[in-house]
């Protein structure tokens, strides 16, 4: 790291342990908070060898956060992964600003991120509203991408926006009378088409009181319900309201949606990718997990409805991919995707010839689906050997102590 990236850092850098002496190894990871300006500090994480190809992991939302989870599906030996919070969500601060909260803020922060880390490319993995970010960064700087893996494409355009929020309805009529349930219990209307959804949502969400949360649960429940389907069953006799402990302490924001409410496995909270929120369970949790909870649905379903209302759609993405269309890129789309329906990494890759399309039968939008993990594996494998072949410069993290 140069001294005028190191410059950028703010805060304390830690570990994840105690000082060591210099004589010990280094740490399993590093972490700190980088002040990216407009009184925001974004949260990040990086792991792996040092003189491995980076991939830089965009989680989705907007309001989720990193998911260290999304590590198992590549080979830990052979990259350096990076994580990050965007703005206003898991660590990053302040939490659920949406002042300077934009598609271009956050592309100018993976940016300053990457500068500060003293990294010269990256190859990028995102899920859900995290490949429209990955891409947008793509475009934006395509002399810094070694190559993508993209799960679950969200392209953004305004028939997704309202697939998403009324059309799907179609498929899901219980859960979407539900989700306007809420809203018109927290709104007193409701709501007959998406834009009223988003007008009348707004107000609500952003008090931080109980009816806001009861919506911004509905919100995320309503995601979960459409973003499933192949959920595993629980384990016998596993306690709701306990944590994955595989997850460790460090990620609190889609991980801890997860582990209040439901019985089941983890799984993601993205934009549109879900928590998979059981509000039922929620009254099993303890008192700290439900706060968890609570300020996870509250980010998630606050700065979805910031972006769908105010940020989306961007520049449409289509028509720029030419600039990084000479790079390697795997698409794997469930085949059953209720949230962001399998016509958009179609489009995708009708404009990237050379993407790796891979459509996962018996699978939805949820990462984490058995068919899902195996293609984006396959994916990880197939930057790795791609990327072999062409001359790569090593991370410069930090080293912390």
């Amino acid at each position: 790291m140069t001294d005028e990236a190191n410059s950028e850092v703010k805060g304390d850098l830690t570990n994840g342990a105690a000082a060591k002496p210099a004589a010990e190894p280094a740490p399993a990871f590093e972490d700190g908070l980088l002040d990216v300006g407009d009184g925001h500090a974004m949260y990040w994480r990086a792991q792996g060898p040092k003189d491995a190809p980076v991939m830089l992991i965009v989680h989705g939302g907007p309001g989720g956060a990193m998911n260290l989870k999304w590590a198992d599906v590549l080979d830990a030996s052979k990259w350096r992964m990076v994580f990050f919070d965007q703005r206003g969500c898991g660590k990053s601060t302040p939490f659920g600003k949406l002042e300077h909260n934009g598609t271009n803020d956050l592309i100018g922060d993976m940016e300053k991120l990457r500068v500060a880390l003293g990294i010269e490319k990256w190859a990028l993995f995102g899920g859900s509203w995290g490949t429209t970010l990955a891409l947008s960064y793509g475009v934006t700087h395509p002399e810094r991408c070694l190559g993508f893996l993209l799960r679950g494409i969200f392209l953004a355009r305004k028939e997704d926006i309202d697939w998403f929020l009324w059309d799907v309805q179609r498929v899901f009529p219980d859960a979407h009378r539900a989700f306007l349930d809420a809203i018109e219990t927290a709104s007193g209307q409701r709501p007959r088409n998406a834009a009223e959804i988003l007008a009348l949502t707004g107000a609500p969400l952003a008090r931080f009181d109980d009816a806001g949360i009861k919506l911004a649960r509905a919100w995320s429940g309503f995601e979960a319900t459409l973003s499933v389907v192949n959920k595993p069953a629980p384990k016998k006799g596993a306690d709701p309201a306990q944590k994955d402990e595989s997850k460790g302490d460090e990620s609190k924001g889609e991980a801890s949606v997860i582990a209040a409410q439901t019985d089941a496995v983890q799984t993601t909270a993205t934009l549109p990718e879900a928590s998979q929120a059981d509000p039922a369970q929620a009254e099993l949790a303890s008192p700290e997990a439900t706060r968890e909870a609570n300020a996870a649905a509250i980010s998630m379903s606050l700065l979805e409805h910031h972006y769908m209302a105010h940020e989306l759609p961007p520049e449409p993405l289509l028509p720029r991919i030419s600039k990084i269309a000479h790079l390697p890129c795997v698409l794997v789309h469930g085949r059953f995707d209720m949230v962001c329906p399998a016509d958009q990494v179609q489009a995708l890759a009708d404009v990237w010839p050379g993407a790796q399309l891979s459509i996962v039968d018996a699978a939805g939008h949820w990462t984490f689906e058995p068919g899902n993990v195996t293609a984006l594996k396959a994916g990880g494998e197939y930057l790795v050997r791609t990327l072999a072949t062409k001359p790569t410069t090593p991370t410069a993290t930090p080293t912390l102590g």
